[in-house]
């Protein structure tokens, strides 16, 4: 099984040898397996399954939701020489495949074409951040941190919110997921009120892993994540008040269900000479709230503003 692996250019696959299979059309009978990785994967992936990326020098981020049975593919042009990096700390199985159908494992693209890379998980159900770039991938170390925005609530990223939403549409529809508005707008309660604890000593990361999975958890409780730059400068917030006011739209469709929050929020950074007044006050703002299974306990997968 791979576990918690960073994966760059040296190691583009990780799967050992070369085969002709084309992930779009029935594949061979090989047996991905809890107890790790097949040689090639053994679902075809369907046109709805796979998305078209642009892929140059900057870092992109994929998310996503797959399993055994249930996998994603990820389709972009490039040309011969050009170094495919990604990586992932996901528990997940990942082919790339080159424009007439072989597997790779090298870091230099060898061929002019579409590449597809195809997403799956080793057993049962994996969430997975996933960056890919045809450059360096950006660090933590190479991206600007500012004391607001650094914070879970201040992020945003598009590409999730746009990814996620074109799954919504009527003819990508899966399964209704077991959790309901009230439930999905009771875990967002509880992470408001656990923010104060979160943000600010003792900076619990054991409430946090209560209410997040995933990208969502990283963000805040990760390497570099929020609670790690607070503590790194001395500060911490501190709210006076925190209420969502409106809802404006929940699904429980799709790879993750959602919901769409509006929240009035007071709060104020503290550092060693007091207030910080630029990032502190009273916000509203509107929010999407994403949802994901962690040993059968829903958990705030992601979040970013609308």
């Amino acid at each position: 099984m791979i576990k918690k692996i960073i994966v760059y250019s040296t190691f583009l696959s990780m799967i050992g040898c070369q085969t002709n299979v084309n992930p779009l059309t029935a594949i061979s009978s090989n047996v991905v397996t809890s107890s790790g990785c097949g040689d090639k994967p053994t679902v075809s992936l369907s046109g709805k399954d796979v998305e078209a990326v642009a892929l140059n020098e900057n870092t992109i981020t994929k998310s996503g939701q797959v399993s055994v049975n249930k996998h994603l593919g990820y389709t972009f042009t490039a040309t011969t020489g050009q170094k495919l990096n990604y990586s992932t700390d996901a528990d997940i199985c990942l082919w790339v495949f080159t424009p007439d159908n072989e597997i790779i494992k090298g870091g230099e693209l060898p061929k002019d074409g579409k590449y597809i890379i195809q997403v799956a998980a080793p057993q049962g159900v994996k969430t997975f951040d996933l960056k890919i770039s045809l450059g360096s991938l950006e660090t933590a170390e190479s991206t600007p941190t500012s004391e607001y925005t650094n914070t879970s609530e201040n992020s945003t990223d598009n590409n999730t919110h746009n990814n996620y939403e074109s799954n919504l549409e009527p003819n990508n529809l899966q399964p209704e997921n077991d959790i309901s508005q009230e439930q999905a707008l009771e875990l967002v309660k509880r992470w408001y009120a656990a923010k104060p604890r979160i943000f600010a000593p003792p900076f619990d990361r054991d409430l946090l892993g209560e209410l997040a999975t995933g990208r969502f958890y990283a963000r805040v409780g990760g390497v570099d994540g929020s609670i790690d730059w607070l503590q790194k400068y001395n500060r911490y917030y501190t709210y006076n008040k925190s209420e969502i006011t409106n809802i404006m739209g929940f699904s429980s469709s799709g790879r993750l269900p959602y919901i769409k929050v509006r929240v009035v929020e007071e709060l104020y950074l503290q550092g060693e000479k007091g207030i910080d007044k630029t990032n502190s006050g009273e916000y509203q703002i509107d929010y999407i709230y994403f949802f994901a299974k962690e040993n059968g306990t829903w958990k705030i997968y992601n979040n970013q503003k609308i």
